[in-house]
C-alpha cells in the first residue's frame, strides 16, 4: 500500500485545515507559492525538470503530515529542492540554493552585510528544515515521476513527436490550455502534477498516460490502444482515461471552484 496516496476527504483532513483551523483555498494557495518558489529556484540554478518535480513531490508530502502555520512555506521549499539535488544527483550546493533563495533580495552594494547575515540565516534554517524533511518523510526519497515515466511511455508506443510535447506541457506548464473538437479553451491545472498536489492523489504512471492522453487529443493524433503494452494496461484499469472530456471536466472542476477536491 503506497503511504504517500490519498483520498479526497483525507486531504481535506490535513494538519494545517484540521488544526490550524486554514481553509482549503488557503491550504492549497500556499501549496501553489511552495511549488512555484521550487520551480523558481530550480530555473535559476538550472536544475533538471526531474529534480525540481521532485522536490514539489516533497513539498506537498511533508505538508500532508505537518502544517504550513507550523513550518515556514519559503524554508520549506527551498530545504525541498536542496534534498532533490542530493537525491537526484545534480551536483548544487547548499549556497547556490541560498544565492536563489535571496536573488534580488538586497539590489544595492551598501546592503552587502545585511546579505551576508540573512543567507546565513538562511543556510542554518535549511539545515534544521532538512532533518525535520528525512523524518516527516520517513526517509522514503525514491520518486516516480510522471514526467519520466511518460518519456518512457512515448517510446514505448512510438508516440508521434507533438504528443509527446504537449503532454510535457501538460505536466509542467502553470496554466497548460487545450483544445478538443469543437470545445473551448480550459485551463487543463488537473494536470499539473506539480502546484498541486496531484501527486497525493493519483499514482505517477496514471497521471503520465493521462497527460500524453491529452497530448493525442490536442495534436488531434490517433492513439494506440494495445493491452499488451503499459500504456494499455493502464488505459484499460481506468477506461475514464480514454474519455478525454473526463480530464477537461476535473480541469474544470477545479479551476472554476476554488476547492480542488470536489
Amino acid at each position: 500500500m503506497n503511504q504517500w496516496l490519498f483520498t479526497r476527504e483525507e486531504l481535506m483532513q490535513v494538519p494545517s485545515i484540521v488544526n490550524d483551523g486554514m481553509t482549503v483555498a488557503d491550504e492549497l494557495r500556499k501549496r501553489e507559492f511552495g511549488s512555484e518558489l521550487i520551480q523558481t529556484i530550480g530555473c535559476r540554478i538550472e536544475l533538471p525538470q526531474i529534480t525540481v518535480a521532485t522536490a514539489c513531490v516533497y513539498f506537498h508530502r511533508f505538508y500532508a503530515r505537518e502544517s504550513f502555520r507550523t513550518y515556514d512555506a519559503t524554508n520549506m521549499a527551498a530545504t525541498c529542492i536542496y534534498l532533490a539535488c542530493k537525491v537526484e544527483e545534480s551536483s548544487r550546493k547548499l549556497t547556490d540554493v541560498v544565492a536563489a533563495l535571496t536573488h534580488g533580495r538586497f539590489n544595492q552594494t551598501n546592503h552587502a552585510q545585511e546579505k551576508t547575515k540573512y543567507q546565513t540565516r538562511c543556510r542554518d534554517m535549511i539545515l534544521v528544515y532538512e532533518t525535520i524533511l528525512l523524518e516527516t518523510l520517513c526517509f522514503d526519497l525514491t520518486v516516480d515521476n510522471p514526467h519520466q515515466l511518460m518519456i518512457e511511455l512515448a517510446e514505448e508506443i512510438r508516440a508521434p513527436d507533438n504528443a509527446v510535447q504537449a503532454g510535457w506541457t501538460f505536466a509542467n506548464d502553470r496554466y497548460s490550455r487545450v483544445f478538443i473538437g469543437n470545445t473551448r479553451f480550459l485551463p487543463l491545472i488537473c494536470l499539473d502534477s506539480l502546484r498541486r498536489p496531484i501527486c497525493l492523489l493519483y499514482d505517477p504512471q496514471m497521471i503520465a498516460v493521462a497527460c500524453l492522453l491529452m497530448g493525442y487529443h490536442i495534436t488531434e493524433e490517433d492513439f494506440p490502444i494495445d493491452k499488451d503494452t503499459t500504456w494499455g494496461q493502464t488505459l484499460h484499469q481506468d477506461p475514464e482515461l480514454l474519455h478525454g472530456k473526463y480530464w477537461v471536466y476535473r480541469a474544470y472542476k477545479i479551476s472554476s471552484n476554488v476547492n480542488f477536491l470536489l
